[in-house]
């Protein structure tokens, strides 16, 4: 596997170029204000890190209700014999694709961890083979062999759609996808699930094995609850706009376009007036043919530089082991007040929230008790988003090399195969040795397995595996499923409660609802961000950290210079309303082309 560091030099040669252009002059900014920050989480830590940087924010207050800091980003680097391995106990890889991973890279350069960066290329094995197990071995997905010839990979992974029984009516689907008839217009403003939509598109073969492998493996999620339109919008909007989809996908892919976020452009014009011209088509072209990314410690060596530079700034007040008994507002001044136990309640001009929406519930209606008109939509709004699900991460090394005949990024467990094959309701194998080769200073095996998500619906307490049961259950799955019966030098686990928030039917629109009333009933005062809102990968969550410590507190406002850098924005940007709440774009997603996204991508 390829695997390449961003050396040093490369990125003080790249500075070096950008520092020869000169900054845009700073956008209009508003008055002093100081703020607070809830949760201690990768959102929180890099709203303190942006808010920190704000000539006009005064202090910061982050609050932490556990003793440690960055939330589901936790990495550990364990000894054994030889050498260090590490394993990870949330996110291990992130996502290189421009323009979505553009606030990452900036955050990273923002805290000098170039020299750390491990990066993946895209003809790595870890990138090319990714397999999925069906219905009792592992199928490689069909993707280009880096080695092979043209004619070689179409045979290959031509072979593999139509032999094997995990693409059964694969073929025929594509073919017959542009005669199905699309969904009434009468309820097009009504979303569905997933499994919905890709069964009325592709059928319901696809949606057991291939669609239910794919969401098992991003939110531990049943794609029956799923929301369609939050996860595959674009794909929705063409069956509106077309009556089919795979023929205009097809054309767009033809024509070089893709389907952007908004919010990503958004986040990135929330700074631009700091960056150099050319910025960030320089920035995209530094991770140009990679895949993923991860850093020499783990992920959470991210989290860890966050607290030691926010420390530095002297701006930022860290109160870990914080438990906020409640939130409310000043009638008199709509300074919000923050109550931690029996302490003195502490008064912000404006509060930035990560926390879960039961978490902050809890605080808003403590914080209402004593109020005449307390905040019953918000309260209420937020009521309606309280699920997430669990996920045990179990982490294996053993010492032997190349203990598997598979090499790739790893598995994932699609809903559809038997129980007999499936008893420890595992969700997916990751091949630690080759996923983030560059890390691991001894050679072995590493292999982390994550059961329950969804399928642990509903479980007690007493229900969920302790680490001797869990350790016992992943290598049992490993044994049935790739032949291992060696015992592992070292076995860790940790079961990580509510970790991921599902986004089910009709989530968009209660993000819609909740931002509304957070809005109406906090005088704008009062800004939500991280998983449980838009989006549950770093990348997302560094995304709205940008968002909400510019737009989300009033910091920064969108202006004339909006309609050439951002070409997807209509003269209405001026009405629309990004202080407090949720910050998103009204237009969630739009086609980009290599044209319109050029100021940002190359």
């Amino acid at each position: 596997m390829r695997t390449s560091c961003l050396s040093r030099q490369n990125f003080k040669l790249f500075f070096n170029q950008l520092h020869t252009v000169s900054r845009r002059a700073i956008h209009s900014r508003n008055k002093p204000y100081n703020a607070a920050v809830l949760g201690g989480g990768i959102t929180g830590l890099t709203t303190a890190f942006r808010l920190a940087q704000d000539p006009n924010c005064t202090n910061i207050t982050l609050y932490e209700r556990s003793p440690r800091l960055g939330g589901w980003l936790q990495s550990e680097t364990l000894e054994v014999e030889g050498g260090q391995v590490v394993f990870e106990y949330g996110p291990r890889t992130l996502r290189t694709v421009a323009p979505s991973c553009l606030p990452l890279l900036d955050l990273l350069l923002e805290l000098d961890l170039e020299s750390h960066v491990l990066i993946t290329n895209k003809t790595s094995v870890a990138a090319s083979n990714r397999y999925v197990f069906y219905p009792d071995h592992l199928v490689r997905m069909p993707m280009p062999y880096p080695d092979a010839g043209v004619f070689t990979n179409i045979i290959s992974n031509g072979k593999t759609i139509l032999m094997e029984p995990l693409f059964g009516g694969f073929v025929s689907a594509l073919l017959t996808e542009s005669l199905k008839p699309s969904r009434e217009d009468k309820v097009w403003s009504q979303d569905e699930s997933v499994a919905s939509f890709v069964a009325r598109r592709m059928g319901p073969r696809i949606a057991d094995n291939l669609v239910s492998s794919l969401y098992h493996g991003i939110y531990a999620g049943d794609i029956d609850r799923l929301s369609a339109q939050t996860l595959l919008g674009p794909y929705r909007d063409l069956e509106k706009t077309e009556g089919r989809v795979i023929g205009p996908l097809l054309n767009i892919v033809n024509s070089k376009g893709r389907f952007v976020m908004a919010d990503d452009i958004l986040a990135l014009y929330a700074v631009d007036y700091m960056r150099p011209q050319a910025y960030w088509q320089r920035l995209s072209r530094l991770v140009k043919g990679s895949n993923v990314l991860t850093l020499k410690n783990g992920i959470g060596q991210l989290a860890e530089r966050l607290v030691n530079v926010i420390k530095d700034s002297g701006k930022v007040e860290i109160l870990t082991s914080s438990n906020i008994t409640s939130l409310g507002k000043n009638q008199q001044t709509s300074d919000l007040r923050v109550q931690t136990g029996e302490h003195p309640a502490r008064t912000y001009n404006r509060i930035i929230a990560t926390v879960p929406t039961p978490e902050l519930a809890t605080m808003i209606q403590s914080g209402a008790d004593s109020h005449r008109n307390p905040p019953r939509h918000t309260m209420l709004s937020l009521a309606k988003h309280n699920y997430a699900v669990s996920v045990m991460v179990v982490n294996l090394y053993y010492n032997q090399p190349d203990l598997i005949p598979f090499h790739g990024f790893g598995y994932l467990i699609p809903r559809s195969i038997p129980y007999q094959q499936n008893p420890e309701r595992a969700l997916g194998v990751i091949f630690g040795s080759d996923s983030a080769t560059g890390q691991d200073t001894v050679p072995g095996t590493k292999f982390t397995v994550m059961l329950g998500g969804h399928w642990w619906d509903n479980w007690l307490e007493s229900d969920y595996p302790d680490h001797d049961d869990a350790t016992l259950m992943a290598r049992s799955l490993l044994e049935r499923h790739l032949g291992i019966k060696a015992t592992p030098v070292v076995a860790k686990s940790k079961l990580q409660r509510n970790a991921i928030p599902q986004y089910t039917v009709g989530h968009l629109s209660r993000m819609e609802e909740i931002s509304r009333a957070v809005r109406d009933e906090f005088n704008n005062r009062l800004t939500l961000a991280g998983s449980w809102y838009g989006g549950i990968g770093v990348n997302d969550c560094i995304r709205q950290a940008y968002l909400a410590a510019s737009y989300g507190t009033g910091a920064y406002r969108l202006d004339a210079a909006a309609d050439i850098i951002l070409p997807w924005i209509k003269s209405s940007y001026r009405d629309w309303d990004l202080e407090g709440g949720i910050v998103a774009s009204p237009q969630r997603w739009f086609l980009g082309t290599p044209a319109n996204v050029k100021y940002f991508v190359e």
